[in-house]
C-alpha cells in the first residue's frame, strides 16, 4: 500500500490510500469498514403512494456521552426575546487528531462549554482551552482565519463578536483587535466561504433586529479576509431593510441564517439569507465583486429562522429549505404559513416553491434544520427542531420533526416512530457521523440547557461513502468545493459548507448514502479556486472515508 502525503489532518482507521498521479493528487481513505444498515429502508415512492417505512432508528445517547450536565435555570423569556432564540453547536476536529471536539453555546445563564470526544464520551476541556467569551454566547465557530493550519474560534454574542486565535499548542488566545473584526451589532449565525476565490475564507454574519441609519450603507455583514485581517465590505451586498417602527431615521433588518451556496453553478458562492419578517433573500454573486438582490416573489416565507441547502432531488443543483413558523397564533389564522422548500428549477438559481408537494410545511416554530441521508438510501432526509417558550403548549413543548424522503421529492414525518422524542427548546443542530460508524447522527442545542444527542442505530444493507477534502492553506477545509458522486443509478451532488445551519457548524466531511450500490463509478471534485480546478477519480470503494488533497 502506498504511503499518504503528510498534511495537518490525522486520519484514523485508515483502510485505503489511492495514488492518482494523472492529476497530481493523492486520496487517502479512512473509515470503519462496512456500514451497519437500516432494515426495510424502502425504495423511492411515486407521488401520492403510501410511504414505505425506512426503518431508521435513533437512540438518545446524551447521558452515555457525558452531556447530560446541569445548567442553572435562568428564568422564563418572552416571545421575541433575543435570548430565547439563542443556542448553538460546533462539531469540529480542532486539534487534528482525527476525533471531534464539540462546543456547546447555551444562549443564556451560562457561557459555552468545550468538549473532546475520546471515542466513547465527550470530556470537558479545562478552562475551555482559553475560550472565555466576554458575555453569554449564542454560537461559536471554528475556522482557520490566518491560514496557519490550525483552527481559530469565533464567539458570537448578542452585541459582540470575539476572535480567539489558536496558539498551535492547544490553547486559544483572545485576539479580536488583531483581526480587525469589529462586529458589534445584534449578531446571530455566521457562514463562511471564499466568495471572491482569492484563496482565503471570508465571513458573513446575520443581524436579527439590526438597526441602521437611513441612507447609510449596511455594515458588519460581509467581511473580506486577507491572511487573518478582516475588512468590512458589507456595501457590496444588497441587503433589504425596512423602516423601524417607532425609531426615527432608522431602518431595521431581521436576518437569522446565511448560507453560502453556488446556486447558479458559476463557481462563485451566492448567499441564501433566511430572515424573519418576510425578508428572506437570494443574493447572487457577481463574479466575486458584489452580491445583487435576485429575490423573486417565489421566496414567500414570512418568518424564516433556519436554513439548509442540498440537492434533495438529485438533479445536479442546490435547493434551499427555510424553517419558519406554522400558524403563529394556533387558530388557523396565524400571520405565517410555515416552512418553505425552494427547488432550484433550472440549475441557474431560479427557484420554485414545492413545499406542499414535498409535504414539509408544518414544523410549528422551526429553528435549526439539516438535510442528511439518515438511512443511507441515496436520498437526503430533513430534520427540524423547534419551539418557543411562553407561547402556550403548542410551541413550548414542540416535538422535533424528522421528514424521511420517499425518493421522489416527497417526505413523510416519522420522528416519534424513529425514536426521536425531543420536545425541549431546540435551536441549533448538527447532523453528522460523530462516532464514525457510517450513519449520520443528530445533535440538538437546547436554549438554556445541555444539548441532546441522538445516535443513529439504523440497521440495513445500504452502503455509504464519506468524502473529506484537504484544500490549500488559506482554505484548508476546501469550503465551497463541489463533489459529484457517479453511480450506476445516477449522480449525487454535495457542496462543502461552513455554518449553513442555524447558529451551528458541522464537520466538512461529506456523507453520501448509496442505497444498495456497492461501488462508486467515479468521484469528481470542483475545487474552490480561481481556475475552478477539477479532479476525477474512478472506481472508488464504498463504506469508507476517502480523503482527497487539492492539487
Amino acid at each position: 500500500m502506498p504511503s499518504c502525503p503528510s498534511f495537518s489532518l490525522t486520519i484514523l482507521r485508515t483502510v485505503a490510500c489511492i495514488m492518482a498521479g494523472a492529476v497530481g493528487l493523492v486520496a487517502c481513505g479512512g473509515g470503519s469498514g462496512a456500514s451497519p444498515s437500516p432494515a426495510g429502508s424502502g425504495e423511492g415512492q411515486r407521488a401520492g403512494a403510501t410511504p414505505v417505512a425506512s426503518g431508521v432508528q435513533f437512540v438518545d445517547q446524551t447521558s452515555a456521552l457525558g452531556l447530560d450536565y446541569f445548567i442553572e435555570d435562568g428564568g422564563s423569556t418572552g416571545v421575541g426575546d433575543a435570548v430565547a432564540a439563542s443556542g448553538g453547536l460546533a462539531l469540529v476536529d480542532i486539534d487534528n487528531d482525527g476525533l471531534y471536539e464539540l462546543f456547546v453555546a447555551h444562549g443564556r445563564t451560562e457561557r459555552g462549554r468545550l468538549f473532546s470526544y475520546d471515542g466513547e464520551r465527550f470530556n470537558p476541556e479545562p478552562d475551555n482551552l482559553g475560550i472565555t467569551p466576554t458575555h453569554i454566547d449564542r454560537a461559536g465557530y471554528f475556522i482557520d482565519l490566518d491560514a496557519d493550519g490550525w483552527k481559530d474560534f469565533i464567539s458570537v454574542q448578542e452585541q459582540l463578536v470575539e476572535v480567539f486565535l489558536s496558539d498551535r499548542e492547544g490553547q486559544f488566545i483572545e485576539a479580536t483587535s488583531v483581526t480587525n473584526l469589529n462586529n458589534q451589532r445584534s449578531t446571530y449565525s455566521m457562514a463562511a466561504a471564499d466568495y471572491d476565490l482569492d484563496g482565503d475564507v471570508d465571513l458573513f454574519f446575520s443581524h436579527w433586529r439590526g438597526l441602521h441609519i437611513v441612507g447609510e450603507s449596511l455594515t458588519e455583514y460581509l467581511w473580506q479576509n486577507d491572511a487573518g485581517h478582516l475588512t468590512d465590505v458589507s456595501d457590496r451586498v444588497m441587503i433589504r431593510a425596512a423602516p423601524a417602527d417607532g425609531v426615527q431615521n432608522r431602518v431595521i433588518e431581521f436576518s437569522y441564517t446565511p448560507s453560502f451556496a453556488d446556486i447558479d453553478d458559476d463557481g462563485y458562492p451566492d448567499i441564501l439569507l433566511a430572515s424573519d419578517g418576510g425578508n428572506s433573500q437570494v443574493l447572487r454573486n457577481t463574479g466575486g465583486h458584489s452580491f445583487v438582490d435576485a429575490t423573486t416573489d417565489v421566496i414567500s416565507d414570512r418568518n424564516g429562522m433556519g436554513g439548509t441547502v442540498a440537492d434533495y432531488d438529485r438533479d445536479g443543483d442546490l435547493d434551499w429549505f427555510v424553517s419558519s413558523i406554522h400558524d403563529l397564533d394556533g387558530t388557523g389564522e396565524g400571520t405565517d404559513t410555515g416552512n418553505r422548500l425552494y427547488r432550484n428549477e433550472d440549475g441557474l438559481g431560479n427557484f420554485v416553491d414545492v413545499t406542499d408537494q414535498a409535504g414539509v410545511r408544518d414544523g410549528d416554530w422551526g429553528w435549526g434544520s439539516c438535510f442528511a441521508d439518515f438511512d443511507n438510501d441515496g436520498f437526503v432526509d430533513l430534520f427540524l427542531t423547534n419551539g418557543m417558550p411562553e407561547s402556550g403548549d403548542r410551541y413550548a413543548n414542540d416535538p422535533s420533526r424528522l421528514f424521511m424522503s420517499n425518493g421522489d421529492g416527497t417526505f413523510f414525518e416519522r420522528a416519534a416512530r424513529s425514536g426521536i422524542s425531543h420536545t425541549a427548546q431546540g435551536r441549533g443542530i448538527v447532523c453528522a457521523d460523530y462516532d464514525g460508524d457510517g450513519r449520520v447522527d443528530i445533535m440538538i442545542a437546547n436554549n438554556g440547557r445541555a444539548p441532546t444527542v441522538y445516535q443513529n442505530r439504523t440497521v440495513n444493507d445500504h452502503h455509504y461513502l464519506q468524502v473529506r477534502l484537504v484544500g490549500r492553506p488559506g482554505n484548508q477545509d476546501a469550503i465551497g468545493a463541489r463533489v459529484t458522486v457517479e453511480l450506476a443509478s445516477g449522480t449525487q451532488l454535495q457542496e462543502v459548507q461552513l455554518g449553513t445551519w442555524y447558529l451551528s457548524q458541522g464537520p466538512t466531511t461529506l456523507h453520501f448514502g448509496l442505497g444498495s450500490e456497492d461501488s462508486v463509478t467515479a468521484v469528481e471534485i470542483r475545487w474552490p479556486d480561481a481556475s475552478l480546478t477539477r479532479s476525477r477519480f474512478d472506481d472508488i470503494a464504498t463504506d469508507t472515508t476517502i480523503v482527497f488533497v487539492q492539487p
